[in-house]
């Protein structure tokens, strides 16, 4: 199973945050669905809960779910010391080798008959008598074994894997987005980031909109007019904003004051090595 972690959905309010957290699950099922991938999912106030058998897929669409800041492929027991004790040292057979270091990184929630100190302190004693010539380096280690305690659930894990961050796409409303280039490119991915749906204006550049497909397996594309008037495309796309890839030597503040709608630049400060970078991770998402 895929802890999975969110960040920005946590600092809502209650109702706000349950909301954010299940338009997240529905796009995670509507990921592995279009991948037809098997999964089943569960959440919680803090965390979402992916079961799948297909691993390599799974890791590979959590990477591009956008809410999701980071995710670990863990071993599900209950929690108490006795069941931990063998996910920690499997896990420590993994990783440790004679003279490696090593650190538990415990983490508790809930109200236990144990500390998170005391639950370190016993299973990395157990690590210690199984693998004598490791040592202990809370500072610097270089293997770290996760335990994250949460009420009657334990997981044990040692892979942190990084997600897009971000709002739960879909979660704030629509928006347009003018992809002309690969700047237009990384405009439509930071307005889906922010949670928008998206629907993409492009004249032609199917080359350019096909990576996107793989952040949101419902994207709607249109024809960008040869007069590049937008004003009906974001009537067309009930479009609540415009994000454009305007580079700042193009920069016109007047430019789009005939629409209705707000317009936002996000990579007019980037430089181009970095509007590159994030275009690579766009496309091989």
């Amino acid at each position: 199973m895929f802890l999975v972690r969110f960040g920005e959905l946590a600092l809502k309010s209650r109702f706000v945050r349950r909301q954010l957290r299940d338009r997240l699950v529905a796009n995670i099922q509507d990921l592995f669905a279009a991948e037809g991938v098997e999964c089943i999912t569960e959440a919680d106030e803090a965390r979402v809960y992916v079961h799948a058998n297909d691993q390599v897929s799974a890791r590979s669409i959590l990477a591009r779910t956008f809410g999701v800041v980071s995710f670990s492929p863990a071993i599900e027991v209950h929690a108490d010391l006795d069941s931990l004790r063998k996910p920690t040292l499997s896990e420590a057979a993994d990783a440790l080798s004679p003279g490696r270091t090593f650190a538990l990184r415990v983490r508790r929630v809930g109200t236990h008959p144990f500390s998170s100190q005391d639950l370190a302190r016993k299973l990395g004693e157990d690590v210690r008598a199984a693998h004598p010539d490791s040592r202990v380096n809370l500072s610097r280690p270089e293997v770290e074994i996760h335990i994250e305690v949460r009420r009657n659930r334990a997981f044990v894990f040692r892979e942190i894997h990084p997600g897009p961050g971000g709002l739960p796409l879909g979660s704030q409303g629509r928006a347009l987005a003018v992809v002309r280039d690969e700047a237009g490119l990384v405009a439509a991915w930071m307005g889906m980031k922010r949670g928008c749906r998206v629907t993409v204006a492009t004249a032609g550049a199917t080359d350019l909109v096909e990576p996107l497909r793989k952040w949101d397996v419902h994207l709607k594309v249109l024809g960008l007019p040869q007069d590049e008037e937008l004003g009906g495309v974001v009537r067309v796309a009930r479009a609540g904003a415009v994000f454009l890839g305007t580079r700042w030597a193009a920069f016109d503040s007047k430019s789009h004051d005939s629409l209705a709608v707000p317009v936002f630049e996000p990579v007019i400060g980037l430089a181009d090595n970095e509007i590159e970078r994030i275009a690579s991770r766009i496309r091989t998402g």
